[in-house]
């Protein structure tokens, strides 16, 4: 259990005896944003004065007189502007140090979470547009199995509809190269070149919406030409996910795997009232929930992303059953996530499950607009990646230029492609965020290349010290200045951090506490010998710097960041 958990727990006995009617919806306990406010605050004081119509800085100096029995775990309660501050005791500081963030972090019920993110269109090439949905669900998949959850990553492919036929029929008009060497670039092309030419050429829509029918009755040649298309795609895509460092997804269940259950779902809705014809589309009326209505079959027949939406959602409540269900799609779909999410409690198809829109901004240029074209064209994923790559390389060769080139492409690669993924992740997902390549790859501020170097420091003295993990003791805490302390205190508050981070789906809270971690250990780095200590201190020292860089690393796993040990 969590410092803050266990606090909260006690608090709440408390009340509970003292005030058995009291409430307390808006009690919580966290942690202090200053040292000087101890480790943990709690704001229960205000929360019981409102109730019990007394002024709150009584009400928390009577708490604090009734929380003696807890002087083991705390060295110090103080009052200070109404709120309840507690400062650990050296005891309860290391039994937590000591813990592993996992067990702490354990819960009694493994819960399961469904993580639906990055999501491109087959025969598309990966985008910018698809980096951060890929980033943030790839860091929200790793923080919930950090915390024991079972994680399912599905990468919803868009595979289906008339995206497939023109792709099929433009396959057919134009291509003379062999489905097996087909490459995702030249489905792209083809697909630009067929779109490009419906305007001019009525017969061709014709014909995409001819190859779909066949398609979607499973006519041979087209599901063979379909096949190939997806997995092609899929080998592109994964190719890239390697390189960006993203775990392996557990499911590809793209639109065209929900089609029977789509197929099913609209017959059932109308048969039970839930949807109503409109103009000969089908809607779901949402007028009761002051929403527009959410259109699950066009006038032609065709499903939208509502109705498959609505199939996955009522699959994955009978096979896997979860609990939590992210989507980790952009800001602009608020409203349409809001309709889906409506109608699914309107019509309890999911009781148990909590759905989520994991929201975020756009990436923007350094000129603050939308970066998602260049001369009328996506900027490739690939582009920037490699672009990443060989600023990386750069900046590491001419900061030490005997690097051999296996090295120097390692060190680039590892640098390069982390910095533009701890640039997004950095960031409150719900900002639109500024691509700037300087800053990205500073060795100062908030940026991934000043974490890698701290780590890089830090792992340089305990090479050097040929240190092996040991244990901090109490005696070790009374050598410690209070800078010192304060790097303790900040390790203490690493398991909180990862808990905050997924309950609020926010993983910058994770690069900020790391941030913070790591100007604390720069700051300790400069004003206090480790190697040249005393015997005493330098163990004691020598532990802090193994316990700061292992939580650096820790942290940066977390987002798919690989560490370097030197540079």
């Amino acid at each position: 259990m969590l410092a803050s958990e266990f606090l909260k727990s006690e608090l709440e006995k408390l009340v509970k005896k003292n005030l058995p009617e009291a409430k307390l919806g808006d009690f919580s306990v966290s942690v202090s944003e200053r040292p000087e406010f101890g480790d943990y605050t709690t704001n229960l004081a205000f929360v019981l004065a409102k109730q019990t119509k007394q002024s709150p800085f009584l009400v928390a100096e009577d708490t604090k007189k009734d929380l003696a029995n807890l002087d083991k775990y705390f060295s110090k309660i103080e009052v200070k502007n109404g709120y309840i501050n507690f400062f650990l005791s050296p005891d309860f500081l290391l039994k937590i140090l000591e813990t592993s963030p996992e067990k702490l972090l354990k819960a009694k019920k493994k819960k399961r979470v469904i993580i639906d993110y990055s999501s491109p269109n087959i025969g598309k090439q990966l985008s910018i547009a698809h980096i951060r949905s890929t980033i943030i669900g790839d860091a929200l998949a790793r923080i919930y199995g950090f915390l024991g959850w079972q994680v399912i990553s599905d990468n919803h492919l868009g595979d289906w509809g008339m995206l497939a036929g023109r792709l099929i029929a433009a396959y057919k008009k134009y291509s003379k190269t062999s489905l097996a060497k087909l490459t995702i670039e030249q489905m792209n092309q083809l697909y630009v070149k067929f779109t490009g030419s419906e305007k001019d050429n009525p017969e061709l829509t014709e014909s995409a919406k001819q190859e779909t029918v066949k398609l979607q009755n499973q006519d041979k040649e087209n599901l063979a030409i379909w096949k190939a298309l997806l997995k092609n795609s899929i080998k592109e895509f994964e190719k890239h996910y390697q390189l960006l460092g993203i775990r392996k997804f557990d499911y590809y269940h793209g639109e065209s795997f929900y089609q029977k259950i789509a197929e099913k779902l609209v017959n059932d809705f109308q048969k039970k009232g839930w949807a109503e014809s409109s103009q000969g589309a089908v809607i779901i009326d949402l007028a009761d929930k002051s929403l527009p209505a959410l259109m699950i079959q066009k006038s032609d027949q065709a499903f939208l992303y509502a109705t498959n939406d609505l199939a996955t959602i009522i699959y994955r409540e009978k096979q896997f059953k979860p609990d939590l269900v992210l989507y980790v799609v952009a800001n602009e779909q608020a409203l349409y996530f809001e309709q889906l999410f409506t109608a699914v409690k309107k019509f309890n198809l999911a009781p148990k499950t909590k759905l989520v829109h994991v929201k975020f901004g756009m990436l923007l240029g350094q000129d603050k607009k939308k970066l998602s074209t260049r001369s009328g064209r996506s900027i490739l994923l690939e582009e920037v990646l490699g672009q990443a790559i060989s600023r990386a390389k750069k900046i590491a060769k001419h900061k030490n230029p005997e690097l051999s080139e296996k090295r120097l492409n390692k060190i680039a690669r590892i640098v390069g492609i982390n910095a533009a993924k701890y640039n997004d992740l950095c960031q409150n997902r719900n900002t639109d965020i500024v691509f700037d390549w300087d800053k990205m790859l500073s060795l100062e501020g908030n940026s991934g290349p000043y974490l890698q170097y701290t780590y890089v420091r830090l792992s340089n003295i305990l090479r050097r010290a040929r240190f092996r993990k040991i244990k901090l003791a109490k005696k070790d805490l009374t050598l410690f200045s209070e800078d010192e302390t304060a790097i303790l205190r900040k390790l203490v508050q690493f398991p909180e951090a990862v808990k905050q981070s997924a309950e609020e789906y926010l993983p910058n809270l994770i690069a900020s506490y790391v941030f913070e971690l790591a100007n604390l250990a720069n700051s300790f780095y400069e004003k206090y010998p480790v190697l040249k200590a005393e015997r005493k201190l330098r163990k004691a020292r020598l532990i802090l710097v193994f316990k700061v860089a292992e939580t650096i690393k820790t942290c940066l796993s977390l987002f798919g960041i690989e560490v370097l040990d030197r540079i």
